[in-house]
């Protein structure tokens, strides 16, 4: 009997995770490829290359991240199972991928995901979150703020945002759900019945049977299914919560925070890095956003920026880690540097993923200790510096260039001056770059758009904005990207659904807009858009070479008057701000100037629009 277990377990094993048959409740993204195709029983592809977005939640420095599609669908063990939510408003069952009338949002900012569906007078919010106590869940709630009760519907489906996946058995006891063996999902209360279904047939379609209660369901052939139903009175909220880590602890729902209470925690973790006020509107609202979702990429010792991605680029790989030290997120980039250094093998590579990230983890620390000087760190990772050096000249790659020449600054700035002397005579001397917006077959590449916007930050302000207002106009609801984008639906269709690479290179082009150190001089407001006429702007510690800056910009009719400070800057500072008056220069890191009046045609600012009277002139502290 051992022996016929073993064989049918590891013929089960080899069975290919196929999508449920055509009649199924199919998940978002299966949905839009039938409106593409202009018809409900076209055969979808296996795999998802329609619209391939999502948005990420998790918490911060944690290795687990979950994507939530635009209806609500959690991948909550991918390649295995989601799950889903129904209602039912009257007499008739309502399934979000089907629906139109959907909204999504983040709330504040954060990484905290509501999903709403206006139906029955009001709107129902599907909203989640995930949140820390012993261990890690994800909360899944469901406010009815309608005017009438419904029934609510979770349920465990065998796909995910990407394509099929598998399940064999589910079990109900009480109110924890189990999925193959393991905990799944723990109810906030106990539901009124479980519907089931296997051998392809779905519970979607059995929802109002009142035949006996079922307890479990097992299927052969993966494609098990079961929905828990209870009633959601008006004004009331359903909390449940799926294990991300192994726990016995089934009554912690009642202790979990709510998702304002962690989006006010992503607010002062974003608040202890740099902070920008901008003017309402699109730029400022991908920002914050920006600021507050770059920490998903880090799981405490890695980065992991681009889920369901191929392996990224060296130079993108490094635009992360550099994203994290420019918008002050100090902590975190400190701890992946080490973490990477100790992984270093007797070669001189540091290897993540089958990746050589040897160059990306060096040009990082080179601008990771360049904004935030730390002596101790920087003479810790020297060795590490010179044996990654040794290997790259060993093993070229496309960024080893830029690596090997941001080796010799750490080797400098660490004090070991023979070996920068060294590597300095073998660095090649040339560097070049190529970028590119558009693939062959129309569609946007978001990860280049977002590179170019960040080249051209420096050379080109104006051509910087112009790709940045593109990149925002392709942000989803949820203010994410995916890696590539379809010119027509403006869905994701290759790569990530939420590529972090993305978010990354946004963040640095906006910050670099704001605030470069590129030059001698510090470069201040290299672009004030047209809406921004007339409108304070304020910049809060962003790390720099010359220290951390901050700056404001308060209106005197048509005058701007700029304050900064540059936190420890050097006495001989140069400040400069070209866009708002070309013949201006600061001197030293504390300062305040009247600007000369901003004269200029702003199609976009109306005629009648009188400029602010001017606040009293302040300071940073």
């Amino acid at each position: 009997m051992t022996i016929l277990r073993k064989f049918f377990r590891s013929r089960r094993s080899q069975v290919r995770h196929l999508l449920p048959p055509n009649d199924w409740v199919q998940p978002w993204w299966v949905e839009r490829f039938r409106e593409q195709a202009n018809s409900v029983t076209a055969k979808p592809p296996q795999s998802n290359t329609v619209a391939r977005s999502w948005t990420l939640t998790g918490n911060v420095e944690s290795p687990f991240r979950i994507a939530v599609d635009p209806r609500g669908l959690i991948s909550a063990k991918p390649g295995s199972w989601s799950l889903d939510w129904w209602l039912r408003i009257d007499e008739s069952w309502v399934f979000p991928a089907q629906h139109g009338a959907v909204r999504q949002r983040l709330v504040d900012g954060a990484p905290v995901i509501e999903t709403a569906i206006r139906v029955g007078g009001g709107d129902i919010i599907h909203r989640v979150y995930a949140a820390r106590l012993d261990s890690e869940h994800l909360v899944v709630e469901v406010e009815n703020q309608a005017s009438r009760p419904v029934a609510l519907a979770f349920a465990v489906r065998p796909y995910d945002l990407l394509g099929g996946g598998r399940v064999d058995r589910i079990e109900l006891n009480d109110r924890t759900l189990t999925v193959d063996g393991r905990v799944a999902f723990i109810c906030g209360r106990t539901p009124g019945r479980l519907v089931v279904g296997a051998g392809g047939v779905d519970p979607a379609r059995r929802l109002d049977q009142t035949t006996s209660a079922a307890f479990s369901v097992e299927c052969e052939r993966g494609m098990a299914s079961a929905a828990i139903i209870m009633p959601l009175v008006h004004g009331s909220t359903f909390r449940g919560a799926v294990q991300l880590e192994n726990n016995d602890d089934v009554d912690v729902i009642p202790r979990l925070p709510s998702g304002q209470q962690v989006a006010n925690g992503w607010g002062r973790h974003a608040s202890n890095a740099c902070r920008l006020v901008l003017p309402p509107g699109r730029i400022s609202d991908l920002f914050d956003a920006s600021h507050r979702s770059i920490l998903l990429a880090s799981t405490g010792e890695e980065v992991e920026p681009a889920l369901g991605a191929p392996p990224e680029e060296a130079s993108d790989g490094a635009a992360v880690l550099m994203a994290l030290a420019e918008s002050g997120h100090q902590t975190a980039i400190r701890e992946i540097l080490v973490a990477r250094a100790k992984r270093q093998n007797r070669l001189g590579a540091v290897v993540h993923r089958n990746r050589d990230v040897t160059g990306a983890t060096i040009i990082a620390a080179d601008r990771a200790l360049e904004v935030a000087p730390d002596p101790p760190l920087a003479l810790a990772l020297s060795e590490f510096v010179a044996d990654g050096a040794r290997w790259m000249l060993a093993n070229p790659t496309d960024a080893a260039v830029e690596a090997l020449a941001a080796a010799h600054k750490l080797l400098v700035r660490a004090g070991a001056n023979n070996a920068a002397r060294e590597l300095f005579h073998l660095l090649p001397s040339k560097l070049e770059s190529e970028t590119a917006t558009v693939t062959g077959d129309g569609n946007l590449d978001a990860v280049e758009l977002a590179r170019s916007a960040f080249e051209l930050s420096t050379s080109d302000p104006t051509k910087a904005l112009a790709a940045l207002e593109k990149l925002g106009s392709v942000a989803s609801s949820t203010l994410a990207w995916p890696s590539r984008v379809s010119s027509t639906t403006k869905w994701g269709i290759d790569g990530a659904g939420h590529d972090l690479r993305v978010t990354a290179w946004f963040l640095r082009s906006i910050l670099r807009l704001l605030v470069d150190d590129g030059d001698d001089r510090l470069r201040v407001a290299a672009l004030w858009p047209g809406e921004w006429y007339g409108q304070g702007v304020e910049v809060h510690e962003v790390p720099s070479r010359f220290g951390n800056v901050s700056w404001a910009v308060r209106w005197h009719g048509k005058r701007p008057a700029l304050l900064w400070e540059v936190e420890g800057g050097p006495s001989d500072l140069e400040v400069i701000a070209p866009e708002l008056d070309p013949s201006f220069r600061g001197d030293g890191p504390v300062g305040e100037e009247l600007l000369a009046p901003l004269i200029r045609s702003i199609d976009s600012v109306r005629e009648s629009r009188d400029p602010p009277s001017a606040p009293p002139s302040g300071s940073f502290s």
